[in-house]
């Protein structure tokens, strides 16, 4: 190892660190359980205590990143029609055969005329 390397320390401050949100969200959450969990286990032996451990135990909204909308409608690709593609639904697929039926049945008479 280069004694550049061996100079530098071993680790980053905190602020260097570059996170997403639910990585944030969940590391946080779990520290907070944690810390919750080990104050619990602590006031075990005192009622008084005990009595207290809503306020003495960390409360916070893990929230950062959290998507409060649903993400805008895509743009359709060109030569798309709109909506839900309706004919690839049973009730569709049996007008279509009922359809074609009757056409059929349609040309057979002015075929037979």
């Amino acid at each position: 190892m280069s004694d550049q390397r061996a100079s530098e320390p071993a680790i980053r401050a905190p602020d260097d660190i570059v996170e997403d949100a639910p990585d944030h969200r969940k590391r946080t959450s779990r520290q907070v359980r944690h810390t919750a969990r080990t104050r619990l286990h602590l006031m075990t032996g005192d009622d008084e205590m005990l009595e207290d451990a809503d306020l003495l135990c960390p409360r916070s909204p893990h929230d950062l990143g959290r998507k409060t909308s649903p993400p805008p409608r895509k743009q359709p690709k060109p030569g798309r029609r709109s909506g839900f593609k309706v004919w690839k639904t049973p009730f569709w697929k049996r007008r279509r055969t009922l359809w074609a039926e009757q056409n059929a049945a349609a040309r057979r008479i002015v075929e037979a005329d």
